[in-house]
């Protein structure tokens, strides 16, 4: 199967059998849904919170709703929806909390879209890669040589 890897605020929703990568998540958040009826994945490499940098897909919010947005231009069903988040880490003490923010901003988009958080690994300290398959909405992340499912 291929992959497609996402770079920073990139975001990809397929119909195709592919692995979605998101590599080296510190800070940034990767978003995963899968309509678990039709079939359909979507994915985004989100940098910011809904806070920064608005109008684009960098940002946690905008991110959200275009993924939903072309879920349902190819026939997905909320209902069917599940979720998956990894990433969010503080990687530099820096108190700016990008990480917390991110992860807190697309919580709560997830939870007020009435989609079900299926899996997440976020926060720490440490940065992670995760691989998502379209074919069956698994979720595999890896980080510091160790691999892990959620």
């Amino acid at each position: 199967m291929s992959e497609h890897a996402l770079n920073l605020g990139d975001f990809i929703v397929t119909k195709d059998p592919t692995n979605i990568a998101c590599y080296g998540l510190g800070s940034c958040v990767g978003l995963f849904i899968y309509d678990r009826i039709n079939k359909i994945s979507a994915a985004a490499h989100v940098v910011l919170s809904d806070e920064l940098e608005k109008h684009t897909t960098y940002n946690a919010k905008t991110a959200f709703e275009k993924l939903i947005e072309e879920i349902e231009k190819i026939g997905g069903n909320r209902n069917a929806l599940r979720a998956k988040i990894v990433g969010g880490a503080n990687l530099f003490n820096s108190g700016f909390n990008t990480g917390e923010r991110n992860v807190s901003t697309l919580r709560k988009l997830i939870l007020d879209n009435k989609i079900f958080l299926a899996g997440q690994d976020v926060g720490g300290n440490k940065s992670r890669t995760a691989r998502f398959n379209t074919l069956n909405g698994d979720l595999s992340v890896s980080s510091q040589n160790t691999n892990y499912a959620i």
